[in-house]
């Protein structure tokens, strides 16, 4: 009974390693300009070349992530950007009214998400600065010693599956006021080992320690985006933060 349980393990182990493994915190999201379906003209285009930076010598930054489970991580890295004041992050349900333990379905359709709904919710926290994070992860598979797989024992000790793991972090930075687009942050990381046993750590596990290093990235490029620019000089910072603002120190 025993034998035939770790088999059934192992079978499912190769149904998942063929096709590898793959995790966006955004997806499922559409997002869009302003929220209101309509097209753009030529008053959004002129409007937009408008807008000019407004970055003070210090920047309170509210922030947005599709995946609140890594937001302690993210507001500490944040915080720790030299010319950020405090950060908030807007919380997932005044942004799509999803509720912390709620499950959304597979088949679920893609939620809209507006960067002006949340340039709003960002400017009655008084933040000068949105910045819109999103990561994942892709890796894993099977080689050529799967081939040896009809047999028991082969799959227990040989390195047939592949943990090789691409990671990302993104970050969009753009003006609360004015909806000037600062620019985007990306930082990337590849590491694991293309023939690796069962007991070697997923692509989960690889991600996981892939994570410090791209906040790490996101930090110092985003610092780069935040410092303040000639143009931009004698322009003040909001006044003073909410309490739900985080202190940078």
């Amino acid at each position: 009974m025993r034998t035939a349980a770790l088999l059934g393990v192992l079978l499912l182990s190769v149904a998942t390693g063929c096709g590898g493994s793959m995790y966006q915190a955004s997806s499922g999201v559409k997002l869009e300009v302003d929220g209101n379906g309509r097209e753009i003209d030529d008053a959004d285009v002129a409007k937009a070349f408008e807008a000019s930076p407004q970055l003070g010598e210090k920047s309170r930054v509210a922030y947005y992530t599709f995946d609140d489970a890594h937001a302690d991580d993210i507001t500490k890295t944040i915080a720790a950007v030299p010319n950020v004041a405090s950060v908030y992050q807007i919380p997932t349900l005044l942004v799509s009214g999803k509720r912390k333990f709620q499950e959304t379905p597979s088949y679920a359709p893609p939620q809209e998400l507006s960067i002006k709904k949340l340039r709003l919710l960002a400017a009655r926290a008084h933040a000068d600065v949105l910045v819109v994070f999103d990561h994942g992860y892709r890796g894993g598979g099977v080689n050529g010693w799967v081939a040896l797989n009809v047999l028991l024992v082969p799959m227990l000790f040989t390195p047939w599956l592949s943990n090789e793991t691409e990671s990302y972090a993104q970050a969009h930075v753009i003006d609360v006021r004015n909806g000037y687009v600062y620019g985007e942050v990306a930082t990337e990381e590849k590491s694991g080992s293309g023939a690796v046993t069962i007991y070697a750590p997923n692509v989960a596990d690889v991600a996981d320690q892939q994570w410090p290093k791209l906040l790490d990235g996101v930090k110092v490029k985003l610092g780069e985006k935040l410092r303040p620019r000639p143009e931009a000089a004698g322009v003040a910072s909001s006044d003073t933060p909410r309490e739900a603002m985080v202190a940078a120190p």
